[in-house]
């Protein structure tokens, strides 16, 4: 075994990148150094470079002229979009390099399979950022469910319930609106909770359904009169709940989140941002602490702009990038709402819900079982769990701090590069979301979305079957 810290490249500089995994190396630097970084655009990559004082010669402008160089590090951190995994992947596995790869892990069903091979082939591991298993909550879900006490299990129903202001930024505004560019919405964003529902379940799915559609976001619900930017003067600024420069420049969804926070330091501040911005700004400047949101710099204004303190740069990116069009004037296709019906081994049924029209973020969960019923809540406000006994009546309620006050996933980033590290340090032990492990959730959404457009029932054994033929064709090359 040899112990860390262990050096990385980095292969994407955006949120995920440079935001999430690169802040994580810095605030563990015992644990994990990133040493070279691959990323097209220039001030994501200069930035990078300069937090991690990467020298000039480890600072590439493609993933292709870092792979091409001698192995520079022992693992690789890719985050590029969507569809720019299979190739990075393929070429560092080839070059030697464990691997912690954003989920999805590919948009396609046959290069998935082909990652999870290459893998296997070249004994490194690959590690798909699958953070739902590493947080408390889901952590907690599992071992309920696998002590038995909730009986034979029965039926679940559990819900992705993205808030409006998310869907509209991410997957109607944002990289992960079309499907042809980035991939299925039940794969780029539900990937997780399939995952979660395999896992927690511990049984595989035999049949899938599924219906959904793209209602809302589309052209013929667009206001009479609205301008193709929001900031161009839109005449239902007061009332339209995606009007960009509340989200971007008021950051009215973030004060409400802090607002509704367990934390008294947290909801106070959510309080005075949304009561007095100015009075905020005041007291920031003589309790430092506060600057964090008075000078807010982080998601989603740091995805519209390289210079996300700057107002004039904030200013711009509404008036002429994508994050201000507005909501029905884009040139979107993924669906905001799916449903899929699930029928796992024993005969387990479940039904998964995903949407975009929700007052908050977050997903909630209900497994019946013969002897007690589990109910939760993980929300960007209000975290908890209630085990509710069908003998006595009973209910135990288990409290959790929301992502607000753990950030990262309700702690799962931390829990998901704790656990990278624990798997280099200790390759007996293979990490919980390794790719073999992590195929099955990506086979559930690619047959979600199949059972979606063409109709029908999908036998999930030989739909595998396909996926590993499929998979079978795809060449390994750098």
């Amino acid at each position: 075994m040899t112990p860390p810290p262990y050096d990385a490249v980095l292969i994407g500089a955006g949120n995920r990148g440079a935001e999430v995994y690169g802040q994580w190396a810095l605030a563990h630097p015992h644990l994990l150094r990133v040493t070279a970084v691959a990323e097209p655009i220039a001030a994501r990559r200069e930035a990078v470079a300069r937090q991690h004082r990467i020298p000039q010669a480890r600072q590439f402008e493609t993933w292709e002229d870092l792979l091409r160089q001698p192995k520079l590090a022992d693992v690789a951190i890719i985050t590029t979009q969507d569809q720019m995994h299979t190739g990075p992947t393929l070429a560092a596995l080839e070059k030697g390099y464990d691997i912690l790869l954003e989920k999805p892990m590919a948009s396609r069903l046959d290069e998935a399979v082909a990652l999870v091979r290459a893998a296997e082939q070249a004994g490194r591991i690959l590690q798909i950022a699958h953070v739902l298993r590493y947080t408390d909550f889901f952590q907690a879900v599992y071992e309920i469910v696998q002590s038995g006490r909730l009986g034979q299990l029965i039926t679940v129903s559990h819900r992705e319930n993205v808030s409006s202001w998310h869907m509209a930024h991410s997957y109607v505004r944002g990289n992960w609106r079309r499907s042809d560019q980035a991939s299925p919405m039940i794969l780029a964003k539900s990937c997780h909770d399939m995952d979660v529902l395999y896992w927690i379940l511990g049984r595989r799915v035999r049949r899938l359904s599924s219906f959904g559609g793209l209602r809302h976001f589309c052209a013929e619900n667009a206001p009479p009169g609205a301008p193709s930017h929001c900031i161009d003067g839109c005449p239902f600024e007061e009332t339209c709940p995606f009007y960009a420069p509340a989200l971007y420049l008021d950051l009215n969804p973030i004060h409400y989140g802090l607002a509704q926070a367990r934390s008294p330091v947290h909801r106070v501040a959510g309080r005075l941002a949304r009561l007095s911005p100015d009075l905020l700004a005041a007291l920031a400047r003589v309790v430092p602490p506060l600057r964090q949101l008075s000078e807010y710099e982080g998601w989603p204004r740091s995805v519209i702009t390289d210079r996300p303190g700057d107002l004039v740069a904030l200013i711009a990116a509404l008036k002429y990038g994508p994050y201000g069009r507005c909501v029905y004037k884009c040139d979107n296709d993924v669906v905001d709402h799916q449903v899929v019906a699930m029928e796992f081994e024993d005969g387990i049924s479940a039904t998964f819900t995903m949407h975009g029209h929700s007052h908050e973020e977050g997903r909630t969960l209900r497994i019946d079982g013969s002897q007690a019923t589990l109910l939760g809540k993980f929300s960007f406000n209000q975290t908890y769990l209630e085990v509710r006994d069908h003998r006595d009546w009973t209910v135990e309620r288990m409290d959790f701090p929301n992502e607000v006050e753990t950030g990262g996933h309700g702690g799962g980033d931390d829990g998901l590069m704790r656990a990278f590290i624990a798997s280099l340090a200790d390759r007996s032990q293979p990490p919980l979301t390794s790719a073999r492990a992590s195929l099955e959730s990506h086979l559930m959404a690619f047959a979600a979305e199949k059972a979606r457009v063409e109709g029908g029932v999908v036998d999930m054994d030989e739909f595998r079957a396909q996926a590993e033929q499929l998979g079978a064709g795809v060449v390994p090359s750098g």
